[in-house]
């Protein structure tokens, strides 16, 4: 969506609007240190995220097999190594790993039960790990199909932006076949490749589902607060950069914050966790509370802060965007 141009932006247009002239990242090929070879690991869905973690992959030595729905996205990965197939079954059939990473819940169970799908291709010998962030009941709904064709399946959604899978260092949280995360977060198989933490959180994929949108409350509830804080502050004619020392020479100081702090101040929204998918991670976290019949009042509100972002066309910043949805009320006084 193209952004308004009729918001009184607090800021110079040119300098809100930077993100917007800066690409996806290209994938990283700096060397790793080197994870097992041996196995041949698959990698379906190759967008910011997906298409990183494959990279890491290839960085450290492992041989890739990927595909993704449109598949030109393959192009930069089969120059640095990779292979690409054309369907995700052919993928799952030629390895013995294979690792997901799709948008949301509706994209990870299509991969899985659409034509030529993972389950096309399911059987005893093989391995599916999703690691998106997706709803309870669309993980147990994969997990009891790929189980019952014989294959085994891990629930393990990250936490972490592209930048840190480029290094090799995402948190994972599992849930699921208990054999297959011990083998893939033992040292050099693929999920010790691409992350440097990792939490078996039980049997089944709903308690990393659940734990995993535990995390997503706490940085969009942060980073909804900051961006008020800011707002706040330009409204009162004080300097940002200023106020953002003081945070961090606090016991408030933490990282994230120091992070989208800057790029609030400097208008810099080139995507490394975008808004859309803070906001889908948030709107999952009100239906499993409202599942659970407990109200979260602070999570709602801070939900309606990343839907007027979407509104606003900043759906494919970076959640640090949510800053400017006070830009028309943020002139100092």
């Amino acid at each position: 969506e193209a952004l308004s141009l009729s918001l009184p932006f607090s800021r110079p247009l040119s300098v809100l609007l930077r993100w917007r002239k800066q690409t996806t990242p290209s994938i990283q090929t700096r060397r790793l240190p080197h994870c097992t070879a041996r196995m041949k690991v698959g990698f379906l869905g190759l967008g910011v995220m997906g298409k990183q973690m494959a990279s890491t992959l290839l960085s450290k030595g492992v041989q890739v097999t990927v595909w993704n729905r449109t598949a030109s996205r393959c192009d930069e990965l089969v120059k640095a190594g990779a292979t690409a197939l054309k369907t995700p079954a052919e993928v799952v059939d030629s390895c013995d790993v294979t690792h997901g990473m799709l948008a949301d819940p509706a994209a990870s169970e299509a991969v899985v039960f659409g034509d030529n799908g993972v389950l096309s291709a399911a059987r005893v010998g093989r391995s599916y790990i999703d690691h998106s962030t997706i709803d309870e009941e669309a993980g147990q709904r994969i997990f009891d199909a790929v189980k019952g064709k014989g294959a085994r399946f891990l629930s393990a959604p990250v936490s972490g932006g592209w930048r840190d899978a480029a290094k090799g260092e995402l948190l994972f949280i599992a849930g699921g076949d208990r054999t297959l995360f011990d083998k893939s977060s033992a040292a050099g198989a693929g999920m010790a490749c691409m992350g440097h933490k990792h939490w078996f959180v039980g049997e089944s994929p709903r308690e990393a589902a659940r734990a995993k949108l535990m995390l997503q409350i706490m940085m969009g509830s942060m980073v909804g607060a900051l961006a008020e804080t800011l707002a706040l502050t330009e409204r009162a004619g004080l300097d940002p950069t200023q106020v953002l020392e003081m945070l961090d020479a606090s016991a408030m100081s933490n990282p994230l914050c120091k992070a989208k702090g800057k790029l609030m101040v400097d208008g810099n929204y080139a995507p490394n966790f975008q808004v859309y998918l803070q906001q889908k991670d948030l709107r999952l976290t009100l239906a499993l509370a409202d599942k659970l019949a407990m109200p979260l009042p602070i999570t709602a509100a801070v939900n309606s802060q990343y839907v007027a972002a979407r509104q606003r066309g900043h759906g494919d910043a970076d959640f640090a965007a949510v800053r400017d949805v006070y830009n028309d009320k943020a002139q100092s006084k």
